[in-house]
Formats: structure tokens, C-alpha cells, sequence
């Protein structure tokens, strides 16, 4: 019987030592580090972007400090929370909590593959590590993209040039992007999700997800013809991706044409001929070729020029010709609506004139000497034979 009362004296003893040895494995085993994706691929220069998954399986709430144990030579990291740099979290119990790792890869750096761990401790005691495998290549596998479908479009000065372009987030955590461009004074542009009518200044991607996006820029007024760069760039809190876009402006074609006075009314004689000094003027960004000189006109009228053809005017520039208006013998007096036109290779221009025509005032003096010539011969008669 006293053997037997202790042995169990003896058993009891070797739980009791037993509970106390395991205790630290028990509490280790009552916190785990995780996250989904343990090993990515990225390039030299990236920021990645671990998300963590902090798990108290334990009855009790606590508080877990969390610490890079080993990194990289050269390397930087940090645990954020919410935006802001932390170093611990209040995990319930029976819950979890989440944090971002996101590690700072070097420039230059040689490919391999290489290792960052994380731990979790409460109270000096290390309750769980997380070994983090990062392989670096020269191609940059899991670098973002911002890709155009088409890079070069070509227009005129007077377009907007629009771009289709492909944001892809090749992280393991969403992102959000902040859009923007590096435009020349006066310049417009804007973004626009595909199928969307709503402009952003930001949106969120996935994680190894892509979205198009509608990219429209308007020059300036008034811009030269040439080609010009607009690089368009895609930051956020991981880095910066960008794209040049090249626009091949051709320049606008605008022509003013009317009279140098600006009035497009005039008089006229019946018979008689007017000149009218006619100006054409380039108010467009590229330069007109071959501009001729035509005009419509009532059935026996005519319009002569001075200069038939102008065979090049610059941006910014004009030039006066003379047209002479003769308008028919048989017009009788009223309005008429004759139509200037100045034709260039690349653009036309109309004047419409009105014409005033008056009779001539020959032919009123002309009527005057014929009434008084009657009158005067009625006289004489009346003189002459009146008496009789």
C-alpha cells in the first residue's frame, strides 16, 4: 500500500515537472504568423508587401510584438498598420489581427534568392517566426506595369489624343495608384476607367490584377507642330510606374478671308466695275500651301484678282489681294449676293458679299434733257400755232 501511495506521489511529480517544461511550446503554439504568399518573385529597386496575419488561438487576449529578426544586408523593412509604422498589435482572443510587412529591395543587387524573417513574442517570449523568401531577377518578374497599347498617336492641334493604357498590380496586396502626368504649360489630361464616363485621380487594383484606363490629353491652343513626350505615371505606396506617350501634332489648319475693313456690303453701278482689297490670313499652327482664288457671281458679273494663287502662307500670317467686282450692264437696281472663295490644299474658306447696284445717274440727266426737250417742243408749238 505504500508503494503503491508513492507511486503515485512520483507520478505526480513528473506531470507537475513535465507541464512546467512544455508550458513555453504550449503558449508558442497558442500564437502563429502567417501570410498567403511566403515566397514572391520581385526586382531590384521594388518595394514588396507582405500582408500578415497575426492569430491568437488562445483563450486570453494579448499583446504581440512583432520585429524583423533578420534581413539582407543593405536591405530595409518595416511593419505598418493602417498607414503607420508599428511594432506591436492587440490580438482578442480566439481572433487575429493583420499588419503589412513591406521590404525595401536595393538597386543593385546580384540575383538570388533571399531571406527576411519575422517574429512574434509577448513578454520576452518568442511565440512564433515566419521565414519570408524573396527571389530578385535582373527582369524584374513582380515590378508593376504601365503599359500603352499604342504610345505614338498623331493629330492635329486642334485634337485631343487618346490613349488606352494598362495598369497591372504584380504585388500580392491591393494597391492604390495615384494618377498623374508631367504635362507642358496649358496642356489638359485626363483618366478615365474603361467604359466609365467618371474622370479619377486614383484607383485601386487588385492583387495580380490588371485595369485599362482611358488616358485623353489636350495640347494647348495655339501649339506648334512637332512632337512632343508626356510621361504618365502610376504611384503608390509600393512605387512608381510610368509610361511616355509621344504626340505627332501635324498643327491646326484655320484660314480667315474677308475684306480688310472686316464689311462684307458694298455698292455698285450697274455696268461699272469695284475693287475691293481682300484679306487671307492664317490663323492656324501649320502652313497653307496653294491657296487659289475663286469666286460665284450672278449671271453676267465678274470678279478678277490681282493674285491668282498664293503659294504659301506661315502660321501667323496674311496677305491682301485685290478683287475688282464688275457687275452686268442689264442689273437692275436692288441687292445681290455674290460668294469670294480662297481655296488651300488643306482647307477652304467663303466671303459672302452683298452688292448693292444702283442705276447710273447718266441715265437720270439723260431723262431729265428728254422731259425738258418735250417741254420745250410743246412750248415752241404752242408759240407757233397757238394763235392761229
Amino acid at each position: 500500500m505504500k508503494k503503491s501511495k508513492k507511486a503515485v506521489q512520483i507520478f505526480s511529480v513528473m506531470v507537475l515537472v513535465l507541464s512546467l517544461f512544455f508550458s513555453p511550446a504550449i503558449a508558442a503554439a497558442a500564437v502563429e504568423l502567417a501570410t498567403t504568399y511566403p515566397g514572391i518573385a520581385a526586382g531590384s529597386g521594388e518595394v514588396v508587401t507582405f500582408p500578415l496575419e497575426i492569430v491568437n488561438n488562445g483563450s486570453q487576449s494579448r499583446v504581440v510584438t512583432l520585429q524583423v529578426e533578420a534581413l539582407p544586408e543593405g536591405w530595409h523593412a518595416s511593419i505598418e498598420g493602417k498607414g503607420r509604422q508599428v511594432n506591436q498589435v492587440y490580438v482578442f482572443a480566439n481572433s487575429e489581427a493583420n499588419a503589412d510587412l513591406k521590404v525595401q529591395i536595393p538597386r543593385e543587387l546580384e540575383q538570388g534568392v533571399y531571406t527576411v524573417t519575422v517574429s512574434a513574442s509577448a513578454e520576452g517570449t518568442i511565440l512564433d517566426r515566419l521565414n519570408l523568401q524573396i527571389k530578385v531577377s535582373q527582369e524584374s518578374t513582380g515590378a508593376d506595369q504601365l503599359k500603352a497599347q499604342y504610345s505614338e498617336i498623331k493629330g492635329s492641334a486642334d485634337a485631343s489624343f487618346n490613349y488606352k493604357l494598362t495598369l497591372t498590380n504584380n504585388s500580392n496586396a491591393e494597391q492604390v495608384y495615384s494618377l498623374g502626368a508631367d504635362l507642358p504649360q496649358g496642356w489638359q489630361i485626363s483618366f478615365k476607367p474603361s467604359y466609365e464616363q467618371q474622370e479619377v485621380a486614383s484607383i485601386p487594383v487588385a492583387a495580380g490584377q490588371s485595369v485599362d484606363l482611358n488616358v485623353s490629353i489636350t495640347p494647348a491652343p495655339g501649339v506648334e507642330a512637332g512632337e512632343y513626350d508626356v510621361d504618365v505615371y502610376a504611384v503608390s505606396a509600393q512605387g512608381q510606374v510610368s509610361e511616355r506617350l509621344t504626340l505627332i501634332i501635324s498643327g491646326s489648319y484655320r484660314m480667315e478671308y474677308t475684306t480688310a475693313s472686316e464689311r462684307l456690303n458694298t455698292e455698285l453701278v450697274a455696268g461699272q466695275e469695284k475693287k475691293i482689297t481682300m484679306v487671307v490670313r492664317n490663323t492656324g499652327s501649320a502652313p497653307l500651301n496653294n491657296i487659289r482664288l475663286s469666286a460665284s457671281t450672278p449671271k453676267d458679273w465678274n470678279v478678277s484678282y490681282d493674285v491668282e494663287k498664293i503659294e504659301f502662307l506661315k502660321p501667323g500670317e496674311e496677305q491682301q489681294v485685290t478683287a475688282t467686282i464688275t457687275a452686268s450692264s442689264k442689273a437692275i437696281a436692288g441687292d445681290y449676293a455674290l460668294t469670294l472663295t480662297a481655296y488651300a490644299d488643306e482647307i477652304r474658306k467663303v466671303a459672302d458679299m452683298r452688292v448693292t447696284v444702283k442705276t447710273s445717274t447718266l441715265w437720270g440727266l439723260v431723262g431729265v434733257v428728254i422731259v425738258l426737250l418735250v417741254c420745250g417742243g410743246v412750248y415752241w408749238i404752242f408759240r407757233k400755232y397757238g394763235r392761229r
